[in-house]
């Protein structure tokens, strides 16, 4: 079984052309194969626009379907079904899954070098998890096991932040406002934090230039976060099944655009 897709998509790849090559690990999401490894994804939202059938994780011949054992119903691919199996391997036999997954990390550094390119790793492609809790091979964690590796993820588990985090182990909180709970823990925590954390928030049309009171930069630009300037929130265009998302998860540009032309004109 292998655990990681190296620059596998085109966000990923543009990493290449500043000097990165991003290894990243993609599990199935919040509670479908079993066990819930995205443990906000009711409160934020996220589970109907989730990337986990994004690309070739959404393609299936005929539109065929697979029921997952938490009653989901997934495209019947090679790409799902390998997300299940991972998620299945973390679930039953971690141990097991953490020793494959040093092997692999190990590999794919002495691939990245090889190449020239400086080895960057994303564990919570499609999942949540606190990796900073999970000891390996006499280590605290995965990061620890591996120092010199920057590891960086997207997390909706805003609590994470109020714990240290291994130094090479970068965070960005990610917004939404599926429920005024949520959404009001994650300004207080970014509050709280100041620059040293960026929120991620998907919006639906053009990018604001301001949002909560922060910078908004575009993150669709490379997937590397640890290089993002601080204390702005990263701004990512909805995509797939996201574009139709009214949960709250993703966020409509439409009344900041008013808000701005409104502006332009008191101005004028």
């Amino acid at each position: 079984m292998k655990l990681l897709n190296i620059d596998a998509n085109a966000k990923t790849v543009k990493g290449q052309k500043q000097g990165y090559m991003t290894a990243i690990l993609y599990l199935s999401p919040a509670n479908s194969s079993g066990v819930n490894l995205c443990p906000m994804a009711k409160q934020a939202g996220c589970i109907a626009g989730c990337l986990n059938t994004a690309g070739h994780g959404g393609i299936s011949k005929g539109s065929a379907t697979f029921e997952t054992v938490s009653g989901d119903y997934l495209p019947a691919n090679t790409v799902q079904r390998a997300r299940i199996a991972r998620s299945e391997l973390f679930n039953t036999d971690q141990p097991g899954f953490m020793a494959l997954l040093v092997k692999e990390i190990t590999a794919f550094i002495k691939k990245a070098e090889r190449k020239g390119l400086i080895p960057v790793i994303r564990l919570n492609g499609t999942s949540d998890i606190l990796w900073e809790t999970i000891p390996v091979n006499g280590a605290d964690s995965i990061m620890e096991l591996f120092p010199e590796i920057q590891f960086y993820d997207y997390t909706k588990v805003y609590k994470r932040l109020v714990r240290p985090l291994p130094a090479n182990y970068h965070l960005s909180l990610s917004y939404s406002e599926a429920s005024q709970k949520y959404s009001l823990a994650v300004r207080t925590m970014a509050q709280f934090k100041g620059d040293d954390v960026n929120l991620v928030v998907v919006f639906r049309g053009a990018l604001p230039d301001v949002f909560a009171g922060r910078k908004v930069i575009n993150g669709d630009e490379s997937d590397l976060r640890f290089l993002d300037e601080q204390g702005v929130v990263v701004g990512l265009k909805a995509k797939g099944k996201a574009r139709k998302d009214e949960s709250g998860f993703v966020i409509d540009t439409a009344p900041f655009q008013i808000i701005a032309i409104a502006a332009q004109e008191h101005r004028a």
